[in-house]
């Protein structure tokens, strides 16, 4: 009797539990509010599901694309395309917000935001140990000093242009790098006005960047190789004043 008993009980429970839980289980998401959706963006996007999340802060746009919600999921969106190794799609919703909210509060971290989606283009973990992105396409690493360079001119104050200050260091001697790799290409193969005019854009464009004694050089030779000791022996009065 009492084993009767208890397993009544226990399924009455077990039907009580279900049937309060069923509704959440089943109801389609055509009948989710704006909240139903940002709960649970924001619980993939705490936990890192970064795929799961893209797809619910993509619902919650397309079904409520004005508002608190859809303001904050801009934001946590991008960062969500950004960790996704989609900077692309990050880019273009920071891009949106940008010209949605031209007064929010949180203008500066989408530019910021910007400026570290599209630095990351051209970089790979294998940079750390192998490989240098000096030695890749310039043309995102141009487009992320540009976007830096941005953040410290809109935003000189804010918490990101001393991050983004840094960002310009380490992108300037990248791309220095870059253009003396060319200009060492030229000269190996006697190309000594290309070398020379490479060196020299170089030192122009990046003046305080790493490589500017081997670009100094680089130009100081390729002048004698041309016959043109005069411009050799003035670079070579500068090197003395940096030596």
């Amino acid at each position: 009797m009492l084993r009767t008993l208890s397993l009544l009980i226990f399924t009455s429970f077990f039907i009580t539990l279900t049937s309060g839980c069923s509704s959440l289980l089943i109801k389609p998401e055509s009948e989710w509010t704006v909240e139903e959706f940002y709960e649970k963006a924001k619980n993939e996007f705490d936990s890192s599901q970064w795929s799961m999340a893209i797809e619910y802060y993509e619902k919650l746009k397309a079904n409520f694309p004005y508002g608190v919600y859809a303001e904050q999921s801009y934001l946590e969106l991008a960062y969500s395309y950004y960790r996704y190794d989609e900077p692309q799609s990050a880019i273009r919703e920071l891009e949106e917000f940008i010209r949605l909210y031209p007064r929010h509060s949180r203008l500066d971290y989408a530019y910021y935001l910007k400026a570290v989606a599209t630095d990351s283009i051209n970089q790979s973990w294998l940079d750390k140990f192998i490989t240098d992105p000096a030695n890749r396409d310039a043309k995102s690493s141009r487009e992320a000093y540009r976007a830096y360079q941005e953040v410290i001119e809109k935003f000189p104050d804010s918490a990101y242009a001393k991050p983004s200050q840094q960002r310009l260091i380490i992108l300037t001697n990248r791309l220095a790098r870059g253009q003396l790799q060319i200009a060492e290409y030229y000269f190996k193969r006697k190309a000594y006005m290309a070398a020379a005019t490479r060196a020299k854009q170089l030192l122009e464009d990046y003046p305080l960047a790493q490589t500017n004694l081997k670009a100094l050089k680089l130009l100081k030779t390729s002048y004698e190789k041309l016959g043109m000791q005069g411009n050799a022996d003035s670079v070579q009065a500068v090197i003395d004043q940096n030596t």
